[in-house]
């Protein structure tokens, strides 16, 4: 999944990939996240990742406010992975991705702050 790491790093500084492109409703996805960027990133400890549809534009499904306080709660160092896993039971068919807001050079337990966000690669829900 890593090959060719020096180009992966240039291009993809955080490199989001799911195990597969396509799933049927219901299915367990698969996401790996990779830090390229060469310092610590750290996700959100409401929503790590939101997902979004593509009608035309890329729309994020709707979500709750957070009923916690935000921090950063999962970090990881450079050259480092994180996996998650995603239950797709209520996702729609068709189209979609994931979007991941970082905060980069953050502290654990720190209040969440997005600097920059990634994309994982498009896959389709049957």
């Amino acid at each position: 999944m890593w090959q060719d790491r020096d180009n992966l790093t240039k291009t993809f500084p955080i490199l989001i990939r799911t195990d597969r492109t396509e799933y049927q409703k219901g299915e367990i996805l698969k996401l790996a996240i990779k830090n390229n960027l060469g310092k610590n990133i750290c996700f959100s400890s409401c929503y790590p990742y939101h997902l979004e549809e593509k009608d035309g534009d890329w729309k994020s499904y709707p979500y709750l406010e957070c009923p916690e306080s935000d921090i950063n709660e999962i970090c990881i160092s450079a050259r480092q992975s994180k996996f998650f896993e995603i239950n797709l039971s209520f996702v729609n068919e068709g189209a979609h991705r994931l979007a991941v807001p970082i905060c980069s050079n953050c502290k654990d337990k720190d209040s969440f702050r997005e600097d920059n966000k990634f994309y994982s690669n498009e896959f389709s829900i049957r």
